[in-house]
């Protein structure tokens, strides 16, 4: 996961030309490229078409995750890929629904499966899997979710509007930042007993980096907008280490994803506060090179409803001693430690660093030892 945050930083909005994104388990944007940088393939699409796009990546996906027998949803290492993969389809249905009735949940559920789906990319790296069907799809899956979310979301239309943050903007752009503060603190406070687990070690540094990244973000639109996508993928990013974590100190560990409860909740509440021109859905957009979301095999309408059922009503809980299995074997897992966008077994884009040198002129976001957040203190549970 070393690469994990290199795009993140390129969402400092002050170049944030187009905000898209080529890989979930980066920020939302490989996009963070100006328009004369990227190659449009002739395609478009609207937010239908997306939508179905990715439940179709996401049943292809699973189509091949379930022939594989070396994916077997009844082994533990296997276990969290598939309770992402089972989020994702979830939070898909909720939003092809929110999307037929014109209601809010469809944002919801588009943001819900972002998060699941970095969680996903995270918790992939423990089945040791190279399944090149199951990687592909899991990437144009990525695709047509970021693309959902930064061109057809009510973060989108506010960016749009442009002109300046509003007092109530400022206000929870403010909130925000302290709760970043005192995700620094919580973040502090786990790095010693992290140091013996150089994956999640590295997982940690990753979410101080984007936590020091936002807190020195300007008080702009674009900025503010940038921040609202940075946080899908900072919470998918918590929620898919949990399973790194050893038992004698997931309890500490558990304060993150709690963390992560009151980002939810959060979200909720701006969501429903703005208002949206359903218009916008019908809008085609251009399918950038880098960014595709076709899938290359034969996927039946019948199979996409098949494979989306299995992957919501199959039960993929975890015993506590499953959980442990899967911590202890992953600490002396030499692969999960040194994931790479270069590795046969991640879904990561190789050409998700094409953006890194978008960021702008503060790097001080890379700084992953900046405290930043030592005067936080709460835990920010539920």
């Amino acid at each position: 996961m070393k690469n994990l945050v290199r795009l993140l930083l390129c969402l400092s909005l002050s170049v944030f030309a187009v905000a898209r994104a080529i890989s979930p388990a980066k920020s939302l944007s490989a996009t963070a490229k100006t328009g004369a940088q990227k190659k449009e393939t002739g395609k478009k699409a609207d937010a239908k078409t997306l939508l179905h796009d990715a439940k179709k990546a996401s049943a292809a996906m699973i189509k091949n995750a379930r022939a594989d027998k070396a994916l077997d949803p009844k082994k533990p290492k296997n276990k969290p890929f598939w309770k992402s993969a089972h989020l994702v389809a979830k939070n898909l249905k909720t939003a092809e629904t929110g999307l037929a009735a014109k209601s809010n949940d469809f944002f919801k559920g588009i943001a819900d499966a972002r998060e699941a789906e970095e969680q996903l990319k995270v918790d992939w790296q423990l089945t040791d899997s190279k399944n090149k069907k199951v990687i592909e799809n899991g990437k144009k899956l990525g695709h047509a979710l970021a693309i959902l979310r930064t061109d057809f979301s009510k973060e989108a239309e506010r960016k749009k509007k442009g002109g300046d943050l509003t007092e109530k903007e400022k206000a929870q752009f403010e909130k925000i930042k302290a709760q970043q503060k005192d995700l620094l603190a919580k973040i502090k406070k786990l790095e010693g007993e992290a140091k013996k687990d150089k994956a999640l070690e590295k997982g940690l540094k990753e979410l101080q980096k984007q936590a020091n990244h936002i807190l020195k973000e300007p008080a702009t639109v674009d900025a503010y907008i940038a921040t609202l996508y940075l946080l899908d993928v900072q919470v998918g990013l918590i929620r898919g280490y949990e399973y790194y974590v050893d038992k004698d100190w997931r309890a500490d560990y558990l304060v993150l994803v709690d963390y992560t409860k009151t980002y939810d909740t959060w979200y909720s509440e701006w969501e429903t506060s703005v208002s949206y021109d359903w218009a916008e859905v019908n809008t085609s957009v251009d399918i950038y090179e880098g960014e595709e979301v076709d899938v290359s095999e034969s996927v039946s309408e019948e199979e996409i409803n098949s494979e989306d059922s299995y992957a919501e009503n199959e039960s993929f809980d975890m015993s506590q001693a499953e959980e442990d299995e899967v911590a202890a074997e992953e600490d002396t897992d030499a692969e999960v430690e040194s994931d790479d966008t270069a590795d046969d077994d991640s879904m990561e884009d190789a050409s998700d660093d094409e953006g890194e040198d978008m960021s702008d002129d503060d790097s001080g976001g890379d700084d992953a030892g900046d405290d930043g957040g030592d005067d936080g203190g709460d835990d920010g549970g539920d």
